[in-house]
């Protein structure tokens, strides 16, 4: 037979569960944390996402996405997850930090996993954006291995 749990220890189990989910952060289904960089929420300066597949349709996981600003000079590196979607930071939100105007010539994206190179790149970014969230997604064809 089963010894009933005191008021108090219930009531302290329960506060310890509530403690230990209030501390533990934000969990995303990628587990990653989707928005960096000092971005706020509905205030997003200039931030690019999309996904990056091979040749088959199949989507790439650990593809290494490259953000690099010209001018401030700066490098921001994603990594795609399991179902092959990236997010970079908001690097319009620190060019706008400190000091200088948004200017998408200025920026430069990459994609690279090693034993693939990039065939395909679709931006759905509008020619005169300044500001916002916009979709480039990749494909990438895997390389041939010399055979013996």
């Amino acid at each position: 037979m089963m010894k009933p749990i005191s008021r108090r220890k219930a009531l302290a189990g329960g506060v310890a569960l509530a403690a230990a989910a209030g501390v533990s952060g934000t969990a995303l289904a990628n587990g990653d944390e989707f928005f960096g960089a000092e971005e706020i929420p509905g205030e997003t300066q200039f931030v690019f996402f999309g996904s990056v597949k091979d040749e088959g349709g199949k989507y790439l996981d650990g593809v290494e996405v490259v953000l690099d600003v010209l001018d401030p000079p700066l490098t921001y590196i994603a990594y795609t997850d399991v179902i092959g979607r990236f997010r970079t930071l908001d690097a319009g939100r620190v060019m706008v930090d400190l000091g200088y105007d948004i200017d998408p010539s200025k920026l430069k994206l990459s994609v690279s996993l090693p034993g693939y190179v990039q065939t395909r790149r679709m931006s759905r970014v509008p020619t005169r954006a300044v500001k916002g969230a916009f979709e480039i997604n990749f494909v990438m064809k895997q390389l041939e291995v010399a055979k013996k």
